[in-house]
């Protein structure tokens, strides 16, 4: 008899044939989705047993299965303490969530303050900033509103400078630059509409910081070739991440580029990639060769057949978009590891600096290097003259005194 047949007698057997589609659908070889099946027959015995029905299962009812499970002694087909019965109960109720025959699980989370909700539209309709920023800035807004009130009327610069500066006791210089620089925004966004006066922009106290002072983490060119060698093309986890490598090395991207690329971003006919950088601008980019050669191989013998236009997917089933940023990071310090390349970091940005480095070396234009980088300073891309000594001598002005020398 198989798994489905008996489950056609458990009180789910209804949904059961639709959960074993999905389950297919999203990437799932045939035992692990028949241990999945498996879990969520054995929550539906559970919940007979104790008279729940399948439509009132709810996350405390979840809580109370994972309890039961811990010490299973049931008698029925489905019976077992094995890791999938939880996961497999977990991923039906998802399941059923989806289709409308539970309600979605509820997001238990505080309402946010209405002046922090509207600097949060702000944000994002205004400065175009991303949802990971707008998070940050959020939560150290609500963090001042809770420490000095909401009369925003009543704010001077000593209330200001009093909560960074406190803050900055606390932590290391990173967070207390991310502290002053989400208090400045809050209180333009406060400025802009007449909540407060914008001279108290101005309070915020400049944190110690020579900024661009320290040199440009890369790898050699030399370095770069061995990481994308140590992906292995022929398995599925290699082929992604040799084409994801490639990307970021050949054309200076962002891992947040890389994780958002959908294939309407690519101009085949014409080898050009559509990229959507900070602030919502756009830029195309030349695709290279290898580049596109790594990313066609991956779609046509290892993308996972999914209804999703991302062109980078989780390799391992329910298949879908990355979660963030962080596995490409991730993938590139594995491959680092691998090589046993010496790098000064391990994520996904060390490529982005080879990359204007090399540019720079083989005689590339500052001009150029931040059209590609996408930087809106000059500054920003002027950071990495300072790995070329001969460019550096030729702008170096004289030295008051020395008889007009430059160096």
């Amino acid at each position: 008899m198989s798994l489905n047949s008996k489950c056609s007698s458990c009180a789910a057997g209804e949904y059961m044939d639709h959960f074993a589609e999905w389950l297919r659908s999203a990437g799932y070889r045939r035992r692990p989705a028949q241990l999945l099946l498996r879990g969520a027959a054995h929550l539906s015995q559970w919940g007979s047993i104790r008279k729940v029905r399948i439509d009132q299962i709810d996350q405390p009812a979840l809580d109370s299965f994972a309890r039961h499970l811990a010490t299973c002694a049931c008698t029925h087909v489905f019976y077992g303490r094995d890791r999938y019965n939880l996961e497999g109960a977990r991923r039906f109720v998802e399941h059923l969530q989806h289709r409308g025959i539970l309600p979605p699980a509820e997001v238990k989370s505080r309402p946010l303050p209405v002046l922090v909700e509207a600097f949060s539209d702000w944000m994002r309709n205004h400065r175009g900033a991303t949802e990971s920023t707008i998070a940050q800035y959020v939560q150290i807004a609500k963090e001042f509103l809770a420490d000095v009130g909401t009369d925003t009327g009543q704010y001077d610069a000593t209330v200001v400078r009093k909560f960074i500066l406190a803050k900055m006791g606390r932590t290391g210089q990173s967070r207390a630059k991310s502290v002053a620089n989400s208090i400045r925004m809050f209180l333009r966004f406060l400025s802009t509409y007449a909540y407060c006066s914008s001279d108290l922009i101005g309070a915020v106290p400049r944190i110690a910081h020579w900024r661009l002072s320290s040199l440009p983490r890369y790898i050699s060119t030399q370095d770069i070739e061995r990481l994308v060698g140590a992906c292995n093309p022929s398995t599925a986890g290699g082929a992604r991440d040799r084409a994801i490598i490639l990307l970021l090395a050949r054309l200076a991207l962002r891992a947040r580029d890389v994780r958002e690329l959908r294939f309407q971003d690519i101009d085949w006919s014409n080898a050009r990639l559509r990229v959507a950088g900070k602030g919502r601008s756009e830029t195309r980019l030349p695709l290279p060769q290898d580049a596109g050669d790594a990313i066609l191989h991956y779609w046509q013998n290892f993308r996972p057949r999914v209804n999703d236009d991302h062109v980078f997917l989780r390799i391992r089933p329910p298949f879908g978009p990355l979660p963030s940023s962080g596995p490409i990071s991730s993938l590139v310090g594995r491959a680092l590891r691998r090589t046993g390349i010496q790098a000064p970091s391990m994520g996904a940005h060390l490529l982005r600096h080879s990359s204007a480095t090399a540019m720079l070396r083989h005689g590339s234009s500052l001009e150029v290097i931040g059209a590609v980088l996408r930087h809106q300073s000059v500054e920003s891309t002027a950071h990495y003259a300072k790995v070329d000594w001969m460019l550096l001598r030729s702008v170096a002005q004289p030295w008051p005194g020395n008889g007009g020398s430059s160096c």
